[in-house]
């Protein structure tokens, strides 16, 4: 077994998984860091094939190199959650996909061109549903679905290895303090807190997430515990706010000048766009008597 995450806009963007009989990398990365992701990952197989992608879910900054990982494995195995596969279908998702990939560009690239993949290169191979394998040889994944994030956030879980792959739906480690947890509640808080709860039991010896550097969670055994004091620290502060008359707007400059530094290591603009629907969220699910 190996596992490595090449660099993508940050490490940590991408998770490749070299296991005794097939290869994986979960989720591939922002467009303009594909050549470099195609560059490493096939260094790092020395000429074995890579056999999957697994999506953690449909946003840009996880499926926008999934094209230059086709057309370099056109053998390769897509999976996903259902909703995701059905997102990634629709002409306007990938529209909008060239779009951010194009504020990416603007913000930290500027001189690169954006290359705007035909839509099949998006296409899911294989649907994943709750309680799936994808068997590697000496590591085995289980599909674990982890909705709040997204509706299509899917969470791995080697069995073999004790290793849990947690999707955005339970949060992120903080750059510069890994005992504080990013919240990323964009689809549903509720969903998002009812996954951190799903995958709070589960015996594990390490937690691998999007964005962040292997090893940089402090104590795997209570960073559930973390996730959920930051989950219901900030709702609390945005129900105060919005209680006390705010309209959203007020309340999204006030929620960015406390949260936005904590957020560092992915554009500024990504964050603000993940934060309005975070506090709409919040908002939402207040007013629909799901959250007290």
């Amino acid at each position: 077994m190996k596992i490595v995450q090449p660099y993508g806009y940050n490490i940590g963007d991408s998770t490749l998984f070299i296991g005794s009989e097939k290869a994986a990398i979960i989720d591939t990365g922002m467009e303009y860091c594909s050549p470099r992701l195609v560059e490493e990952v096939r260094e790092e197989l020395g000429g074995r094939p890579l056999d999957y992608v697994l999506l953690s879910h449909s946003h840009y900054d996880h499926v926008c190199g999934l094209p230059a990982i086709r057309h370099a494995w056109p053998e390769v195995k897509v999976c996903a959650h259902p909703h995701a596969a059905k997102i990634l279908a629709k002409e306007s998702v990938r529209e909008f996909m060239m779009k951010m990939s194009k504020k990416n560009y603007d913000e930290v690239d500027p001189d690169h061109h954006v290359v705007g993949y035909p839509l099949s290169d998006y296409k899911v191979d294989v649907e994943l549903t709750e309680g799936m394998k994808i068997d590697l040889g000496d590591i085995c994944f289980r599909v674990i679905e982890t909705p709040g994030h997204t509706k299509c956030c899917v969470s791995y879980y080697d069995e073999i290895n004790q290793i849990l792959f947690a999707s955005e739906s339970t949060g992120i480690t903080n750059v510069t303090d890994p005992y504080s947890v990013e919240p990323t509640y964009v689809s549903s808080y509720v969903q998002s807190l009812g996954s951190v709860k799903k995958l709070k039991p589960i015996p594990v010896k390490m937690i691998l997430q999007s964005h962040r550097v292997m090893g940089t969670l402090i104590e795997p055994e209570h960073y559930f515990d973390r996730v959920e004091s930051y989950y219901h620290l900030t709702c609390d502060i945005i129900l105060s706010m919005y209680r006390n008359g705010m309209d959203p707007e007020q309340l999204l400059k006030i929620y960015a000048d406390i949260f936005a530094k904590r957020a560092e290591g992915q554009p500024y603009f990504a964050f603000m766009v993940n934060a309005k629907a975070a506090i709409n969220t919040v908002i939402r699910e207040y007013e629909e008597g799901l959250i007290e």
